[in-house]
């Protein structure tokens, strides 16, 4: 497993479960701050062994420390370039290196890219493998039919121009924290059929199965579910959420499997700020009747979800000081709407 990044620079942040695009911008910076100082380290204590291009890595490490964007893909080869110097895998080590030191910075907008399509190039391959990693898992994450991106590439928009009008502050820290979205799509034969996903070696990435999330109600439900768990990544660079064993497996509000106590934790956070979303849609006037009926639906599974995971939570979490605080301040949200 590859060390974590530097930490100490969360003390600044505030712990809070309502959206805030200035402190997700904050926190997409020290992410990327961290990310340099974290290749610094790995810089210094491998350049007397390993040969590389040290004025290109000098250069990343310099413009992680500024306003720059990376790919998703720079974090995970930090991951990859550790775990290769762990192995005393040197010669793979040399290699990520200098793919690290050949990185560009990518824009600041919210990009959307295909999975398998020639952008992405070899990004493909490191994404599948990465979110398919769980091998008692058949998730069938896949590139998806040309016709399904398409038009999911619509609805996104869509999904996403809805919460830039009705609920601005969540679509500021969407953009914050989610540099590229890659549409997938699965395998229908597969167990578990994945409809959206992120992980935490991936900062900056959200993936969406084209083959779900019929309209812009569903869109935005999507968007808000799995930036929080991006949100959550962000925040536990420092200190987990919880000290459970990733053995212990306890039962999920979004999973039919069960799940570590970290996913259930995540599970139930996101529930609460799905419902934040939907409701808030819900009772917006720019939507039509049926729209509000289809947000307030599943503002209603929302709350079920939350309650069912919260119960869990309270009964078997360990909690760190971070995990207590972000879910007592969830639970008081949810609280405030009985």
């Amino acid at each position: 497993m590859a060390e974590p990044f530097y930490r100490g620079w969360m003390d600044m942040t505030q712990f809070d479960f309502y959206p805030d695009a200035s402190r997700a911008l904050s926190l997409d910076r020290g992410m990327h701050r961290e990310l340099g100082l974290s290749l610094r380290h790995v810089f210094e204590a491998s350049k007397a062994a390993i040969q590389f291009d040290q004025i290109g890595m000098n250069r990343l490490i310099d413009q992680l420390s500024g306003p720059t964007v990376v790919s998703p893909a720079v974090f995970a080869r930090y991951y990859e370039l550790v775990e290769a110097i762990t192995d005393d895998q040197l010669n793979e080590a040399r290699r990520l290196f200098d793919e690290l030191a050949n990185a560009k910075p990518v824009p600041k907008t919210l990009r959307v890219v295909t999975l398998g399509e020639p952008e992405l190039g070899e990004e493909s391959e490191r994404y599948g493998r990465l979110m398919n990693a769980d091998a008692s898992i058949d998730l069938g994450f896949l590139p998806p039919v040309p016709e399904v991106a398409a038009a999911f590439r619509e609805r996104l928009a869509h999904g996403i121009r809805l919460l830039d009008t009705v609920l601005p502050e969540l679509a500021g820290e969407i953009r914050a924290i989610v540099h590229q979205v890659v549409i997938v799509g699965s395998n229908p034969t597969a167990k578990f059929q994945f409809d959206g996903g992120s992980h935490y070696q991936l900062w900056g990435a959200l993936f969406l199965n084209g083959n779900f999330h019929p309209d812009e109600i569903a869109v935005a439900e999507v968007l808000a579910h799995e930036s929080a768990h991006s949100l959550l990544f962000g925040f536990c660079t420092h200190e987990p959420l919880v000290y459970n064993d990733d053995e212990e497996l306890f039962s999920s509000p979004l999973r039919v499997d069960k799940r570590p106590m970290d996913g259930i934790y995540h599970a139930t956070f996101v529930s609460a700020r799905m419902h934040w979303t939907m409701s808030q849609l819900a009772q917006s006037d720019a939507l039509d009747s049926a729209q509000r009926e289809r947000a307030q639906a599943a503002a209603e599974t929302d709350a079920v979800n939350f309650n069912n995971g919260y119960a869990v939570v309270a009964e078997h979490a360990n909690l760190s000081n971070l995990g207590r605080s972000l879910m007592a301040s969830a639970k008081a949200y949810m609280d405030s709407i009985r």
